[in-house]
């Protein structure tokens, strides 16, 4: 294959919900979402800009990367990968040349190492771009709130303790009751400061109450002991809505033969385990995929993954070859 760029037109639709929540950056504030990952797109009538929820390009490359990295591990065996080695191939950090520096050496180090010649590293840059992932019309993340149990919803195990120990459960029951409730005008008063700062209202007030409920309820946590991380919880998560195909691209620079092999094997593990994002425990994060592979505009291959099984490809050049032997 001669070097071209190679494109891959993708579309992942959620099969659950999808939860994300990004870092907040230093010195500012998850937004009113806990921070899912958020985009100003297109305006309203009023020429507001309007905003649309959307898998990030790190979270797929991320998965991408690391599914490249486990296969080469385990192609080694185990034991025969070095910690800098895996430092390389999971996370893109390693000691390699400056691309400006020796360029004999980076060529040699590139053919040397396929993850590191097509994903890149923190000195060395990457060949395969993603891009982030969007619904066609803009969706928002929806508020999912549960709870998570405690001792004495499961009957029976009360009555199994000593007297001593149900009375402690007791009294910290009451605690966590009062904690809870702490915490939850903690969350009412951050959403207020997210609204008042949206429509640029003065957040002095706002914040002096929050400063004294955050202390309210960290003192209520504190009191509860070693006991805090046991007791019922109502949690609450964004996550973005079942069927929601997001589509996005990926393209591969300077392409060499071995890279689509690279990106199949890595596709096939989000296949077989097709999980992004978090609250996996709470039924969210399965996606499915369609992945359109393109070579001078015309489709190569096409892969659809998803269903906890191996991906399914479509190789149109194989097929073409065989119908011209024909």
């Amino acid at each position: 294959m001669k070097k071209q760029n190679i494109i891959i037109e993708a579309v992942i639709t959620t099969q659950g919900p999808l939860s994300i929540a990004m870092p907040v950056a230093q010195g500012g504030r998850a937004n009113e979402y806990n921070n899912f990952p958020l985009m100003a797109r297109g305006q309203d009538e009023e020429g507001k800009l309007m905003q649309t929820a959307y898998l990030p390009a790190s979270t797929v490359r991320g998965f991408l990367r690391r599914a490249s990295g486990l296969a080469a591990m385990e192609k080694r065996g185990i034991g025969k990968t070095t910690l800098q080695q895996a430092y390389s191939d999971i996370l893109g950090q390693s000691a390699d040349a400056k691309e400006e520096v020796d360029l004999v050496k980076l060529a040699a180090l590139r053919d040397g190492d396929p993850i590191l010649d097509l994903f890149g590293s923190w000195s060395i840059k990457s060949r395969l771009l993603v891009s982030n992932f969007l619904p066609k019309a803009n969706v928002l993340p929806q508020a999912v709130t549960g709870v998570r149990k405690d001792l004495e919803d499961t009957d029976g195990v009360l009555e199994g303790l000593s007297e001593s120990d149900r009375q402690a459960y007791h009294n910290r029951s009451d605690i966590n009751s009062q904690r809870a409730a702490a915490d939850a005008v903690v969350k009412g008063i951050k959403r207020e400061m997210a609204k008042a700062k949206k429509e640029s209202k003065p957040l002095a007030d706002l914040e002096a109450e929050l400063a004294i409920e955050e202390s309210k309820a960290a003192a209520l946590k504190s009191e509860m002991g070693d006991m805090a991380n046991s007791s019922r919880t109502i949690t609450e998560f964004f996550a973005m809505p079942v069927d929601v195909a997001l589509h996005g691209r990926m393209v591969i620079e300077q392409a060499k033969e071995r890279d689509i092999g690279l990106l199949l094997q890595a596709l096939d593990a989000l296949s077989t385990r097709p999980i992004l994002g978090a609250q996996v425990a709470r039924g969210c994060g399965e996606i499915a995929g369609r992945f359109t592979i393109k070579v001078d505009g015309r489709v190569v291959k096409t892969v659809a993954t998803g269903g906890w099984e191996p991906s399914r490809v479509e190789d149109f050049v194989a097929v073409e070859s065989e119908q011209a032997a024909a």
